[in-house]
This record gives C-alpha cells, sequence and structure tokens, in this order.
C-alpha cells in the first residue's frame, strides 16, 4: 500500500546500494525523489526504467521524479538531501553543494558515523555558504541492501 506524499521533496545524493534503496523506498511510498549519481551510465539506465525495483522485504516500484548527473537539478527544490555517499566525500561534496543548497534544507548523511557531520559543516564553512541548513548523520545506512543491478 503507498501513500502519496507530494508535501516533502527529497534528494538522494549516491545511487549505489543504499542510496536506490533510499530513493527507491521514498518513491514507492509516494515522495517527490530525485536521484543524483556522477556516473552517466547509470543515471541513462534509471532514468529508462523510471524508477527503482524493490525486492525483498520491501517489495514494489519506486518512481523517481528525476534521475540526473548535475547536482543542482538534483537538490534546488528539496527539502531533504539524503547523502548515500563514502564518508570520505562529505567535506569534497559539502563544498561542492554549496552553492545550490536552500535555507531550511535537511541533510542527512547515511551513514556519517566517523564525524560527517562535522566534517560536512567545515566543508560549508571553508565553501563559504551562509544558508541555513541543518546537518544530521545515520550511524550506518538506514536500510540493510543490495543492489543486484542498476534500478
Amino acid at each position: 500500500m503507498s501513500c502519496i506524499n507530494d508535501s516533502i521533496r527529497f534528494s538522494v545524493i549516491g545511487a549505489g546500494n543504499g542510496g536506490q534503496a533510499i530513493a527507491g523506498y521514498l518513491g514507492s511510498r509516494g515522495f517527490g525523489v530525485s536521484l543524483y549519481d556522477r556516473n552517466l551510465e547509470k543515471v541513462f539506465a534509471l532514468k529508462r526504467q523510471g524508477g527503482i525495483i524493490l525486492e525483498g522485504r520491501i517489495q514494489g516500484f519506486g518512481r523517481l521524479n528525476r534521475v540526473t548527473s548535475d547536482l543542482r537539478e538534483a537538490v534546488v527544490g528539496t527539502d531533504v538531501v539524503m547523502v548515500a555517499t563514502v564518508a570520505n566525500a562529505h567535506k569534497e561534496l559539502a563544498v561542492r553543494l554549496t552553492p545550490f543548497l536552500e535555507d531550511g534544507q535537511i541533510v542527512v548523511l547515511n551513514p556519517g558515523r566517523t564525524c560527517g557531520a562535522i566534517d560536512f559543516l567545515n566543508g560549508l564553512r571553508e565553501a563559504g555558504c551562509a544558508k541555513r541548513v541543518y546537518v544530521a548523520e545515520a550511524q550506518t545506512l538506514v536500510y540493510a541492501c543490495r543492489q543486484v543491478e542498476v534500478g
């Protein structure tokens, strides 16, 4: 059973195991989801499919509103930015995201267990980000998952 919820819009940064699981689940629950990855082959494959097939404990299809390799396109106009990248990318990603973040956005690092939020905030500060952004981190990925294939 799916609920339609267009009131909260999500951006997921990273389309690996965790990013696809997060984006797929949110899309299957009716949330607006933009998914970013720098790998163009992965972006094109996900665009063709239109979303992510969920198998296992959670089953269904997670529709994606947008799949892109452009950070600006992924983040602008969203409420929550779910970062699903390796922890040592957090600071660099913060610097790259700085021009596109908006006041009031929530950034959640999945995982961020190695002081990722501090690293991310330091990156924002070094990049001169003046936006009021809330940063949180999870101890580990929010889903136990394995990608069988893209999508």
